[in-house]
């Protein structure tokens, strides 16, 4: 019994640590969606050009978002607009030379996943 016990506590233990470790590699904007957006994203929606007044640069910058609203969904892709966009095919343009792949979507999708969503009483 004792050491059913033992075991189940270890369990417990090991699922917080890995738990925490999910949440120590959430993506990082800068080390690892920034090179995607600069290679697929950034020659339309940069410094130069802003299609659909779209700057995504800066996470603040898809925060604000463009002509349709905001880019992403802090803790939401399944609500955000670029991840939409993405998944349909519909961003980069197809005749564009690189398109986002699925590994890099998935990146995208924890990213934006990870965020701590808005506090709804600070609007």
């Amino acid at each position: 019994m004792v050491l059913l016990g033992g075991l189940l506590i270890g369990s417990l233990a090991q699922g917080r640590v890995q738990a925490d470790d999910k949440r120590e590699a959430a993506p990082d904007f800068q080390r690892d969606v920034r090179p995607i957006f600069e290679e697929k994203c950034l020659r339309c929606h940069g410094a130069k050009r802003r299609g659909g007044k779209l700057d995504m640069r800066t996470l603040e910058a898809m925060l604000t978002g463009g002509d349709t609203g905001p880019a992403i969904k802090q803790g939401h892709a399944d609500k955000s607009l670029l991840i939409e966009l993405i998944h349909h095919q519909e961003m980069p343009p197809k005749k564009e030379k690189s398109a986002v792949t699925s590994s890099e979507l998935d990146l995208l999708r924890r990213w934006i996943d990870s965020m701590p969503g808005k506090n709804p009483t600070r609007g």
